[in-house]
């Protein structure tokens, strides 16, 4: 008896979900916006909630891949990954497309600090 109540609370609820739901179009940048900033809306992110609803969109897009056979994946776990520097505020975040090398200058008179154009080799 308690195992088709709940059963039939299941179908009722599924039934109400279906009406209330609607079709979003995910190449809309402000609707897609619209949506990950209601799904985030706190407290916290209440003063940076434009930047963190842009950053975690661009992050997912720019993970997105496209199948030939027209399924869509987005595999954060593999291809994103957050990396804190230290000393930088939350409005200096931003998503980086490609591969990032942070190294320490361990001789400051002798390593340069930033290299124009490096030619690198990931192994």
């Amino acid at each position: 008896v308690i195992c088709k109540g709940y059963s039939k609370a299941l179908e009722d609820a599924l039934k109400i979900v279906e009406r209330m739901s609607f079709p979003i179009d995910t190449s809309d940048r402000a609707q897609m916006l619209n949506v990950v900033n209601s799904c985030i809306a706190t407290k916290f992110t209440q003063r940076f909630g434009n930047l963190m609803a842009e950053l975690a969109l661009d992050s997912v897009q720019t993970v997105t891949v496209q199948h030939g056979s027209g399924q869509t994946e987005i595999d954060v776990k593999n291809y994103a990954k957050i990396e804190k520097i230290p000393g930088g505020a939350i409005e200096e975040c931003r998503v980086l497309k490609g591969v990032m090398f942070n190294k320490d200058v361990v001789v400051p008179g002798r390593m340069r600090r930033k290299i124009q154009n490096p030619r690198i080799l990931p192994l």
